[in-house]
C-alpha cells in the first residue's frame, strides 16, 4: 500500500510540474503577443496623429487658400496631390498593419500547435517509460517473491527432514540398544510391475526421499528410548579425569571386539546388499519373460512349448494386471504388517482426513501413472522381444530428468545432456534403425509410452514420500490400481479366459513383484540407494539374457550394442546422481 501511495504522489507531482510548464509557455505566449500588439497600436495612433495633423494642415491650407484669393492653380493642383499622397499613405499603412498582424498570429498559432504537439509526444514518451518501469519493477517483485516463496517451502523440506533423520536415528538407536532392530527403513523407488526393475532412479539429482517413519507427519510420536544403565560403564563422581572413549559402550566390548571388525561388517554388508540388488534386477526380469510366455507361445529352453495364452491386447493387459493385483495387493499389505511393521490401514484413513486430501490425490494420480504403464509394457512384452520392450522403456530416466528441468527448473548439466544422448542413441540401436527388418511399431510405441508414464510416477511419488512412508505408499498404491482394474472389467468382461495356467501364471509374477521389492529394500539398506540404483540399472541386460537363454529369443549384434548403451548410460544417470548428492 505504500508502495502504491509513493506511486500516486510521483505521478501528481509530475502531472503538476507538466501543468505549470503549460501555464508558463501559456503566459509567455500571450505576453508576446500582448506586446506586439501595444506596439502596433502605438504604430496606429502615431499613424492616427499624422493623419489628424496632415487633415488639420489641409484645412490651414483651405484657410490660407481661400485667404489668398491670388493663389494660382499650380498650388491648387499640388495641394490636390499632396491630400491624395496623405491618403494614399494611409490606404497602405492599414493594410501593412493588418497583413502584417495576421502574418505574426498565423507564425504565433503554427509554433503553438508545434510546440502543443511536442509537448504531448513528450509527456506520452514519459508516461509510457514510467509505465514499463512499474511493470519491471512488478516482474522483478513477483520474481523475488516467487524465491523467496520458493526458499521458504524447501527450508520447510530441509527442517522436516531433518526432524525425520533424528526420529529415525532415535527409532534406530533404540531398537539396537533393546537388541531388535525394524528393518521398514527407507526403501527406494522400486520398479515392480512396469517393467519390474528395483531400483532407486529418482528424480534429477534426487533419487530417495525422506521416510515418515512414523507413517505420518506427526511427530509428536516421536518417543526417547530408554537405556539400562547396568549394561554401560559405570563413573565415579569424583574423578574429574576426561574419558576418551564411547561412554555408552558395554565394558565387556572393550575386550572383545577387535578394531577391525566394524569395517569388515560394514564390506560383508555391501557385498550382501549387492548380491541381493543383483537378485532382485534377475527376479524382476524373469516377470518379464513370465508375461511375454503369457503373451505368445514360446519354446521353454527348447525342451517343450508353453504359452500363448492370451493375446496381447489392451483389455487382455487390464485383465492380467488384474489377476496379478489379486495375489500381489493382500501380500503385500501382510510383508508391509508383519515385516516392515508398518500400520498401512491407519496411514490410509489419516489420508482421508481433509487436510492430508491433496497428499491422497497425488497418490491416486500416482497410481494411475503407474497402472498406465503397467497396461502399456504388458502389450509391449506381448509385441516385442523382451530386451526389446524393455530397453525402450528404460526412457524413463531420461523422461524423468526433463520432467525434473520442467517442472523444478533442475536443468540438466552438459554431461548429463551426454548421457541421455547416449541412451537415445542405444535406443535407437536397439530399434535396429539401420537395419532391414524393424520390431513392431505399436510395440515400440507401447513400449515408450509406459516409460513416459513411469516416469510421471516417480516424479509424483516422490512427492508423496516426503509424507508417507514408501511401504505404506507403495500398499496404498498397489490397492488404488487393484480398484482401477476392476474399473475396466465392464471393457474386459467379454474377453476373460480364465484357465489355471493362466492363474498360475499370474501368481508367479506376483511373487516375482514381491521378492523383487523385498530384495530391493532389504539390499537397498545394506549398500545405499544410489549404488543400488547403480546395480538396478542392469535390467535390460538381464531381460535379454534370459529371454535368450529361456526362450530362446535373439536380438541382433548391433541391438545387443544398444542394450549395453542403454544399460551403460542409465547407469551413469545413476553416477551422476551420486556424485551430485555428495556434493551437495
Amino acid at each position: 500500500m505504500e508502495n502504491n501511495n509513493i506511486r500516486n504522489s510521483s505521478y501528481e507531482q509530475t502531472l503538476a510540474g507538466v501543468t505549470k510548464d503549460l501555464s508558463d509557455l501559456r503566459a509567455n505566449i500571450l505576453g508576446k503577443l500582448s506586446r506586439e500588439i501595444l506596439i502596433l497600436q502605438a504604430q496606429k495612433n502615431a499613424l492616427t496623429d499624422d493623419i489628424q495633423r496632415l487633415q488639420s494642415q489641409r484645412k490651414e491650407l483651405e484657410v490660407l487658400t481661400v485667404a489668398q484669393q491670388g493663389m494660382n492653380q499650380q498650388e491648387i493642383q499640388r495641394q490636390q496631390w499632396i491630400e491624395q499622397l496623405a491618403q494614399a499613405i494611409t490606404y497602405h499603412l492599414k493594410n501593412d498593419v493588418i497583413v502584417t498582424n495576421s502574418r505574426v498570429l498565423n507564425d504565433h498559432s503554427a509554433n503553438f500547435e508545434q510546440l502543443m504537439l511536442n509537448l504531448d509526444g513528450a509527456i506520452r514518451a514519459t508516461f509510457q517509460s514510467l509505465q514499463r518501469d512499474v511493470d519491471t519493477y512488478q516482474r522483478d517483485l513477483d520474481d523475488q517473491m516467487q524465491r523467496m516463496y520458493t526458499q521458504r517451502q524447501q527450508g520447510e523440506l530441509m527442517l522436516s527432514a531433518l526432524v525425520e533423520r533424528i526420529d529415525e536415528y532415535l527409532r534406530r538407536s533404540s531398537a539396537d540398544r533393546s537388541g531388535g532392530g525394524n528393518i521398514g527403513g527407507n526403501p527406494p523407488i522400486n520398479f515392480t510391475g512396469t517393467s519390474g526393475f528395483a531400483g532407486a532412479i529418482g528424480t534429477n539429482g534426487s533419487n530417495t526421499a525422506p521416510t515418515i517413519p512414523n507413517g505420518n507427519g506427526n511427530f509428536n510420536q516421536i518417543q526417547i528410548p530408554t537405556f539400562n544403565s547396568s549394561q554401560f560403564r559405570q563413573y565415579d563422581q569424583n574423578d574429574t579425569r576426561p574419558y576418551a572413549g564411547d561412554p555408552t559402550e558395554p565394558i565387556n566390548s572393550l575386550e572383545s571386539e577387535p578394531p577391525i571388525a566394524q569395517p569388515v561388517k560394514r564390506l560383508n554388508d555391501w557385498w550382501i546388499g549387492f548380491i541381493l540388488v543383483l537378485g532382485a534386477s534377475v527376479v524382476l526380469s524373469l516377470q518379464n519373460i513370465l508375461v511375454r510366455i503369457i503373451f505368445s507361445n514360446s519354446s521353454i529352453f527348447g525342451l517343450f512349448n508353453f504359452g500363448g495364452l492370451i493375446k496381447a491386447t489392451v483389455p487382455n493387459s487390464f485383465m492380467l494386471l488384474l489377476l496379478r493385483m489379486l495375489f500381489a495387493t493382500p501380500i503385500m499389505w501382510l510383508v508391509a504388517k508383519f515385516i516392515f511393521r508398518v500400520d498401512v490401514l491407519r496411514d490410509f484413513q489419516q489420508l482421508l482426513t481433509p487436510s492430508r486430501r491433496l497428499l491422497f490425490w497425488r497418490v491416486a494420480f500416482s497410481a494411475l501413472l503407474q497402472f498406465t504403464s503397467f497396461a502399456f509394457i504388458y502389450v509391449a512384452l506381448g509385441i516385442l522381444n523382451p530386451g526389446l520392450a524393455v530397453t525402450l522403456f528404460f526412457i524413463f530416466p531420461t523422461v524423468t530428468v526433463l520432467l525434473a528441468w520442467l517442472l523444478f527448473g533442475d536443468r540438466p548439466s552438459k554431461e548429463r545432456w551426454l548421457v541421455i544422448g547416449v541412451i537415445y542413441f542405444g535406443i535407437m540401436l536397439t530399434y535396429n534403425i539401420f537395419g532391414v527388418a524393424k520390431p513392431d511399431t505399436w510395440g515400440v510405441i507401447a513400449a515408450m509410452l509406459s516409460g513416459i508414464s513411469f516416469a510421471g510416477y516417480i516424479i509424483t511419488s516422490q512427492a508423496c514420500f516426503k509424507q508417507l512412508n514408501p511401504v505404506s505408499f507403495t500398499s496404498i498404491n498397489f490397492a488404488i490400481i487393484l480398484l482401477l482394474c476392476l474399473g475396466t472389467l465392464p471393457f474386459t468382461l467379454a474377453s476373460i479366459s480364465l484357465n489355471g495356467s493362466l492363474i498360475f501364471m499370474c501368481f508367479l509374477i506376483a511373487l516375482t513383484t514381491l521378492s523383487g521389492y523385498l530384495l530391493t529394500s532389504f539390499g537397498t539398506k545394506l549398500m545405499g540407494a544410489a549404488q543400488a540404483s547403480i546395480v538396478s540399472a542392469s535390467g535390460p541386460v538381464f531381460t535379454t539374457f534370459l529371454a535368450f537363454t529361456i526362450l530362446g529369443s535373439k536380438l541382433e549384434f548391433i541391438q545387443v550394442f544398444g542394450v549395453f548403451l542403454v544399460t551403460g548410460g542409465v547407469g551413469l544417470l545413476s553416477l551422476q546422481n551420486m556424485y551430485k548428492r555428495a556434493a551437495r
